[in-house]
């Protein structure tokens, strides 16, 4: 490994573990069931087990930050989070899905549908963060989901916006001295995230467009693939995504000195 990547990895393995001290404050804030299976997972595991998965955590997310991982890195870290055991029940399944089985009128509400699947425990109660009653499970509508994306990047970069058709928007500006790119797909379609996203930075001397870079991929902990947005959480769930967004503009100003230099590229 050479001194680059070693000073990466180290810095990589601060950040998760302050995000792991502070009981994964913000992680757990993310609407992604993809986030929350990780996180029941990986606070399940021993404190050995713990320390084996985030060494592969950090080896993927520091090739990913400087060049694609070599494929038996990619290997590995898609086996370690691959969950088989966990992925139902309406702890794991995006609100669209789970509005669209509310209305189904061969069982008697969610509760009923998945019993009747033998889906219990852990999988069958609500992230407290994002939700707190059965009732609430209104997705978001999509237009207002985009005004409020408009409104706060404006406020947060001023942001430019440009259709790229397909459902993608790019929103394009100035934060931290640096040129910010945010990429986003909209979804209301049942079994779809409601939006996916990925950041780009270029500025002091620097250039991040990891593909698919945001703070949960950084940590290894997911993708930008939210898809438990509602009607109730959606605008802290909005706050939270600039507050993102510029946790990523920092960071030409937090990686060690030589990775992702401009010249580089």
């Amino acid at each position: 490994m050479n001194i680059v990547r070693q000073e990466l990895v180290n810095w990589l393995k601060a950040e998760f573990r302050a995000e792991q001290e502070s009981d994964f404050a913000v992680l757990r804030q993310v609407p992604n069931t993809r986030v929350i299976r990780f996180l029941d997972h990986y606070t399940s595991l021993d404190s050995a087990a713990q320390e084996a998965l985030l060494e592969i955590l950090v080896e993927w997310s520091s090739y990913g930050l400087i060049e694609p991982p070599p494929n038996p890195v990619w290997q590995q870290y898609s086996s370690a989070v691959t969950l088989s055991g966990i992925g139902t029940g309406v702890r794991y399944t995006g609100v669209n899905l789970l509005a669209g089985l509310m209305k189904d009128p061969s069982h008697n509400g969610l509760e009923d549908f998945y019993r009747k699947q033998g889906v219990t425990g852990l999988a069958m109660i609500l992230p407290k963060e994002l939700i707190s009653d059965l009732s609430m499970i209104i997705p978001v509508k999509i237009p207002t989901l985009r005004r409020m994306v408009k409104s706060a990047f404006v406020k947060l970069f001023s942001a430019e916006i440009s259709d790229l058709g397909s459902e993608i928007l790019r929103y394009e500006g100035s934060l931290n001295e640096c040129r910010v790119r945010v990429q986003i797909r909209y979804s209301a379609r049942m079994g779809r995230p409601q939006l996916e996203y990925s950041t780009e930075v270029h500025g002091k001397g620097r250039v991040i467009k990891t593909p698919g870079l945001c703070f949960e991929s950084v940590l290894g902990a997911g993708f930008g693939s939210w898809d438990y947005l509602t009607e109730e959480n959606a605008e802290r769930s909005i706050q939270l995504l600039t507050e993102l967004v510029h946790w990523v503009a920092r960071l030409p100003d937090r990686l060690p000195k030589g990775c992702c230099e401009a010249t580089a590229r």
